[in-house]
């Protein structure tokens, strides 16, 4: 959800400066005598003037603008997925906690601290963790044995942090032929 809050953010904010350098330059030229520069406004204004708030059109445009308002509103208060783990500790009065990225990237590197591992990808969230062991060989009984000996490393990582709330853990192996 962060990225479409920047993106959202940057959009509303580039639409913003443009309107905003737009009216200017419209000021400006009226202050000037000018007509219209960057605007034709003149035959808006002349509806609007004419337009009683209770028109069907304006009516339309208030709700549309509140709908959209409270989409906004709505995206904003949604409760965000949990980024970080709490360790459990010895002080009561300190909070240590884990990104979740960094808690893939240990078992990453637990997975691939097992020998006949060629490389790992471990994906976690707060109440489970994806760990995919790549194993370059042919061999099926070796592979579910390194397999397993990925797992245990990967489960006595997650184990030896201490974590609140322990993560499920699945591991899938995956053998790779060259």
């Amino acid at each position: 959800m962060r990225a479409v809050d920047r993106v959202l953010a940057v959009l509303l904010a580039a639409a913003g400066l443009v309107l905003g350098v737009l009216v200017v330059v419209e000021v400006v030229a009226a202050a000037v005598d000018r007509g219209p520069v960057a605007l034709p406004y003149g035959p808006v204004a002349a509806w609007l003037r004419g337009t009683p708030w209770s028109a069907g059109a304006a009516v339309a445009v208030a709700v549309g603008l509140l709908v959209l308002g409270l989409l906004l509103l709505l995206a904003e208060l949604a409760p965000r997925r949990r980024t970080d783990l709490v360790l459990t500790g010895t002080d009561p009065a300190v909070t240590t906690t884990l990104s979740t990225r960094s808690l893939g990237r240990l078992l990453e590197v637990a997975a691939t601290a097992t020998p006949g591992v060629e490389r790992a990808a471990a994906r976690a969230r707060a109440r489970r963790a994806r760990l995919s062991v790549h194993v370059p060989l042919r061999d099926a009984g070796e592979v579910a044995r390194v397999g397993r000996e990925a797992q245990a490393n990967a489960t006595a990582a997650l184990e030896e942090l201490q974590l609140r709330r322990t993560p499920r853990l699945r591991v899938r192996t995956r053998q790779e032929t060259r």
